[in-house]
């Protein structure tokens, strides 16, 4: 029996590292379904699992660096904050059972004492609670980059709404509409939803490109606000910013396969100086 839940504790911790590191598109469902909500809770989410260990959790957190919210990063894959704070729990508290377990059998035959696997019990807990952290990162970066080049693509096309004359907020829905990337879903959300409050497009794209620190969906926002505000003609500038944003990605590209080509050069390089060690060791020995 100890076996069987010691196997199934580390199948469990194995699962939630594995479904952690595997790649996911952002989740935009419970963005979407919050346009028009108000700020009341929903009775039936609090009652959750999720979000009851998750808010009892977040209570408790202490203020330190370590223990800190990201909820940028969140905010951009589409995650809530329960959810990532129950799977750091879960994947915290698995780590920590199954080690102790694991001593609890390693004492039963004498293998080692209780100390040493109650302090790597401690170490499996706080690995299990950061290595979401990482995961999460890595998501974030990943979904940062995909929707920069969906930010230039969506450039272009503000601007050739506008030289067809179409006004600035018109201009930004319609370029929002056409395309149907996650990364235009989200940009078409908050113009929805700035259309229904009654605010000026181009703050709520600020405002997104702040909660999920995208700085370019900033600065297409703030060129098109000089449209609206002062009726200036953008297209030069936004095919330019376009066309700037398409460059630095391209040179961000060729430096990382630089880097990649740099890589796989030093181990051949290694690999050829092994197999002429392995080659050369037999003469060598004859001779001496």
């Amino acid at each position: 029996m100890a076996l069987f839940i010691g196997g199934s504790l580390l199948g469990l911790a194995l699962a939630l590292v594995v479904a952690q590191a595997l790649p996911s598109k952002p989740k935009l469902g419970p963005a979407l379904a919050r346009i028009g909500a108000t700020g009341t809770t929903n009775s039936a989410e609090s009652r959750t699992l999720e979000a009851r260990v998750g808010g009892w959790v977040i209570q408790r957190l202490p203020s330190m660096r370590g223990f800190a919210i990201p909820e940028r990063d969140l905010a951009l894959v589409g995650i809530t904050t329960n959810k990532f704070i129950f799977n750091k729990s879960a994947a915290a508290a698995a780590g920590f059972v199954f080690v102790i377990l694991f001593g609890l059998m390693a004492q039963a035959v004498n293998l080692v004492p209780f100390a040493v696997p109650a302090f790597l019990a401690l170490i499996a807990a706080a690995l299990g609670w950061f290595l979401p952290d990482l995961f999460l990162r890595d998501k974030a970066v990943a979904a940062r980059k995909e929707f920069v080049r969906n930010v230039a693509v969506y450039l272009e096309l503000v601007a050739a709404e506008r030289r067809r004359g179409a006004p600035p907020a018109i201009a930004l829905e319609v370029a929002a509409s056409i395309g149907k990337s996650w990364a235009f879903i989200r940009i078409n959300q908050e113009l929805t939803r700035a259309r229904y409050d009654h605010t000026q497009p181009w703050d709520a794209l600020l405002t997104l490109s702040k909660d999920i620190a995208v700085p370019e969906l900033g600065e297409a926002a703030k060129i098109v606000r000089l449209s609206g505000d002062e009726g200036a003609s953008v297209y030069e500038a936004l095919r330019s910013a376009g066309q700037g944003m398409r460059i630095k990605m391209l040179n961000e590209e060729h430096t990382l396969a630089s880097q990649a080509t740099a890589k796989v050069s030093m181990l051949t390089t290694v690999l050829a100086l092994v197999f002429g060690g392995v080659l050369l060791t037999p003469l060598l020995l004859n001779l001496i």
